[in-house]
């Protein structure tokens, strides 16, 4: 049994590598457009990849919310609420800043520095910043928060209902884009794949009406057609992978360097890890491109 198997995937890779060398003129077009497919989706994770880090520190900062407390706060109010925000599973950690703190942190910004000398006493009042555990969790801790007896009844926090939704809508409308354009360039490559394998099978139909009047079927049959697509998808995969590579180096140039900051964040351990996935990708893609045109064919 053990010695069948490995003499049909002798004979399934061998016709198979055997057929993508005899019919490679056919399939340079499809490796050409799979090429740019996968190079798009290369140069797409990259832009994935930095739109992760600038969300990442957006949502750091957007967990953070300020409690401001009133000006005669006592410190046992103080305490309570602190150690109230503390006990509360949804707040990560809780930070006190004083109002000598919070005014020495406003004067290193632009402009606060003049609002600071023009108010004359400090405008700055003291608070406690509160992260939470998610986004989800600011808006009912706010909630718990804005009645406290320590907290600033005209300006209890920093939270903005609008741009929290704001952030969460653009968060959710950026993984279906992401989710969409992902399928749309998968789609593609799948249909490439399946015309590529469906002309190499159409252009061997007389050899194949011979070898199943010798016997042969299934995996002998369909297997060396999988074997093609699955090389044309890698040969692909690394051309694409060069070429991004490629790519990244030349935008890293101190002459382009204005290119790669639009990608903060990215660097060669993302873009080495993105070309190396783009042959196991394209792999993947003319494998099943090439089972779908099989199965187009046999219908």
């Amino acid at each position: 049994m053990r010695r069948q198997l490995i003499n049909v995937a002798s004979l399934v890779f061998g016709d198979g590598l055997t057929g993508w060398r005899r019919g490679l003129r056919t399939a340079a077009p499809a490796i050409g457009t799979l090429c740019v497919v996968l190079l798009l989706a290369g140069a797409g994770s990259l832009v994935v990849a930095a739109a992760r880090q600038s969300l990442a520190a957006e949502l750091r900062q957007a967990t953070v919310v300020r409690v401001y407390l009133k000006q005669d706060v006592t410190d046992d109010e103080a305490a309570a609420l602190r150690d109230q925000l503390r006990s509360d599973p949804r707040v990560a950690s809780v930070r006190s800043v004083s109002a000598a703190e919070a005014l020495a942190q406003a004067v290193r910004r632009p402009g606060l520095l003049r609002l600071a000398d023009a108010a004359g006493d400090n405008p700055f009042p003291a608070r406690l910043e509160v992260r939470a555990v998610g986004l989800a969790d600011v808006a009912a801790i706010v909630g718990d928060v804005s009645g406290d007896p320590a907290v600033d009844p005209a300006t209890p926090t920093s939270y903005d209902p609008g741009a929290y939704a704001g952030l969460q809508r653009f968060l959710r409308i950026g993984g279906i884009v992401a989710l969409a354009v992902g399928g749309v360039l998968a789609l593609v490559g799948l249909v490439v794949t399946a015309n590529a394998a469906r002309a190499s099978l159409l252009a061997r139909r007389e050899d194949l009406a011979v070898m199943r009047l010798l016997g042969a079927r299934g995996l002998v049959l369909g297997g060396p057609f999988v074997v093609e697509g699955a090389l044309t998808g890698v040969v692909a995969g690394l051309l694409a992978g060069l070429v991004l590579a490629g790519l990244f180096a030349g935008a890293s140039a101190p002459a382009a360097r204005s290119v790669i900051e639009l990608l903060p964040g990215v660097g060669w351990r993302d873009a080495a890890m993105g070309a190396a996935l783009l042959p196991a990708a394209g792999l993947v893609l003319g494998s099943l491109g090439a089972l779908r045109g099989l199965r187009r064919v046999g219908r």
